[in-house]
């Protein structure tokens, strides 16, 4: 097996963003994991696609700031063992400094579930951010952004009830509407 410097880029086939099985070339996980991760870091499926934008929200807290950024982070991500063969550090070592804070590059996102048995397996990282730093080039135009928070399982907040001021206003605007048409009963004397 040789090794890539550059990851394989997953184009959508829809330009609005990723189906399923893209989003699990991307992340390079199984497909019986695409939904679980989906849910833990808040991804929604919009008419089943998902937005790249909102996946790289979420997922590393940026966005594009140009084309060449938007094409850097549609590589495929990348695992330990890609990031083990480009900084020379082996895997063991690797999963030591991210526990005890002494690694020198990104930190990737932990894409596993953790649980009291076993530490997670599925850290994943942004190629392009541990090649600028082993290459010392110049880091992508990334925006950096805020995550939006996920709501806990089984609450939708866009479920929840309108507070009683907003449904007044509502109310009140739609009934303004209303005394501004013409009555039925003028609507049936004009025929």
């Amino acid at each position: 097996m040789t090794f890539e410097l550059y990851r394989a880029k997953v184009v959508p086939a829809k330009a609005a963003g990723l189906s399923t099985e893209e989003l699990r070339l991307y992340l390079g996980v199984g497909r019986n994991n695409v939904r679980d991760i989906a849910g833990r870091f808040g991804l929604e499926k919009m008419h089943d696609i998902y937005p790249e934008h909102i996946l790289w929200r979420q997922l590393f807290g940026v966005l594009p700031a140009d084309d060449l950024a938007s094409n850097l982070l549609r590589e495929s991500l990348a695992d330990i063992h890609w990031v083990r063969c480009i900084t020379g550090v082996p895997n063991s070592t690797i999963r030591d400094n991210l526990r005890t804070g002494r690694w020198q590059y990104d930190r990737g996102v932990q894409l596993g579930k953790a649980n009291s048995e076993h530490a997670p397996r599925m850290r994943r990282w942004l190629p392009a951010l541990i090649r600028t730093r082993v290459l010392g080039t110049p880091t992508p135009n990334f925006e950096i952004v805020e995550p939006v928070p996920v709501s806990a399982p089984g609450s939708n907040p866009r479920c929840e009830p309108a507070s009683s001021a907003d449904a007044g206003d509502v109310f009140a605007a739609l009934f303004a509407s209303e005394a501004a048409r013409p009555s039925n009963a003028e609507n049936n004397n004009s025929q």
